[in-house]
């Protein structure tokens, strides 16, 4: 190999390293990028940006300034984005520095817009507070105590100082005043202090004078009651008399009683009489029997709606029912069904055995079994029942539970048709219940 082919190979891999160090050092990638999206921001001042200087948002470069020129008093930065960065049309731009000194930027601040800034489309600017700025700012705060130093200055001159003394003569002035004047009327004033003393002994004097007045008139009242002593002796022994009157009724009414329980008289021989009194006893057990069952019986109203979240149907009926005694009910009611858009019927009657109550009868116009579960004194119940057992995919069993948060008011939910997956569905629904 001869010796200038070396000294060229040489220069060229030199030269090569060189291109290379100033690609990476200057981040030169931007002239083999496209542009992709322009767009425009407006700014005050663009001071201290350059062509070429970074465009960034969230710390990352997302492109260049491609231009700066003056449009109607106005710095006008076009902006070269990278293809694929989405920027919010509500977006704000403005300038920033790598740190006290280093090379200024322009960050953009992205915005909650869900709509993307397009090709051609503009941001607004704000315009930061730079070195250069801080010293203007600094001139003017310095100026404005300059002002207010010599507005200070001004109200403390010679003529302030005068009219402070003037004042202070004053004051001392009404005070020597204020002096004198005590000294010359010194006599007058005790006379009024003199006066005013007098003028609260003779008002103790008055309120005297009133008590006595008092005791005088308690004495007079005293003597009138003494002198109509004798009408009240008189109207007592009147009282007497009435009271002996009242007496002597009442041992005429004890005499009557005795002779009733001794059996003298029509009143005493209808009480005294065995047979009498066993008739009316029985008479009277036979009304009770009779009306006993009557007595017993009880009757409630019930109105109720369901509403079910899948479907999103409203379900609605009422129900009356009358419990012959205490554990014997029949229950009939008419409820509305929302798929079918009828009217479907209800009689069933039951048992209850302590807290379980067993019900069979025609549940929806079908026959259909029950069984319920009482607690809390019947505020919370839970219910299973099951009809339509001719239904070609299974019977139709409803589960459901209730609670009572007030007298006539309860809450209802639960599962309709839980034994089939695809017509299961979950209900809710408030009721009215009347005893």
């Amino acid at each position: 190999m001869s010796r200038e082919l070396r000294i060229g190979i040489f220069v060229g891999t030199a030269i090569l390293i060189l291109a290379v160090f100033i690609f990476i050092v200057g981040d030169m990638s931007d002239l083999f990028k496209k542009a992709g999206t322009s767009i425009t921001v407006v700014f005050d001042s663009a001071a201290g940006l350059e062509k070429r200087a970074e465009v960034k948002m969230s710390g990352v470069k997302i492109g260049f300034i491609k231009d700066i020129r003056l449009e109607r008093r106005k710095a006008r930065v076009v902006l070269a984005i990278y293809p694929g960065v989405e920027i919010p049309k509500d977006s704000k731009a403005t300038t920033a520095a790598l740190g006290l000194l280093g090379e200024k930027y322009l960050d953009i601040i992205p915005g909650d817009s869900t709509e993307n800034c397009g090709p051609g489309g503009e941001l607004a600017g704000m315009t930061s507070i730079g070195f250069d700025q801080i010293g203007g700012l600094l001139a003017s705060v310095g100026g404005q105590v300059s002002d207010a130093g010599g507005a200070i200055k001004e109200m403390l001159g010679p003529e302030t100082k005068a009219n402070l003394n003037r004042a202070l003569e004053n004051m001392a002035a009404v005070s020597a005043e204020l002096k004198d004047f005590l000294g010359r009327n010194q006599g007058d004033i005790k006379d009024a202090v003199g006066g005013a003393r007098r003028t609260f002994q003779n008002l103790d004097k008055k309120v005297e004078d009133v008590a006595a007045g008092l005791q005088e008139t308690i004495k007079l009242l005293k003597d009138m009651a003494a002198e109509n002593r004798d009408n009240l002796k008189l109207n007592l022994e009147k009282i007497k008399d009435l009271i002996g009157t009242m007496e002597e009724s009442l041992k005429l009414l004890n005499a009557s009683l005795e002779k009733i329980n001794r059996g003298e008289g029509t009143l005493g021989k209808i009480i005294q009489d065995p047979g009498l009194y066993a008739k009316a006893e029985q008479t009277l057990d036979d009304v009770r029997n009779a009306t006993k069952p009557l007595a017993s019986l009880r009757g409630r109203l019930d109105l109720r709606a369901d509403y079910y979240g899948r479907s999103e149907l409203l379900r609605a009926g009422v129900m009356a029912g009358l419990w012959f005694t205490p554990r014997l009910f029949i229950d009939a009611g008419l409820v509305r069904d929302p798929w079918e858009t009828t009217f479907k019927f209800s009689l069933a009657g039951g048992f209850r055995w302590g807290d379980l109550v067993s019900r069979a009868g025609i549940i929806e116009s079908e026959f259909g079994l029950g069984l319920d579960y009482y607690a809390l004194d019947d505020r919370w119940s839970l219910s299973v029942e099951g009809f339509d057992f001719n239904r070609p995919d299974s019977p139709r069993f409803r589960f459901y539970s209730r609670f009572s948060p007030a007298k006539h008011l309860y809450i209802v939910a639960g599962l309709d048709d839980f034994s089939l997956a695809a017509r299961r569905e979950f209900f809710f629904g408030l009721g009215l219940e009347l005893r």
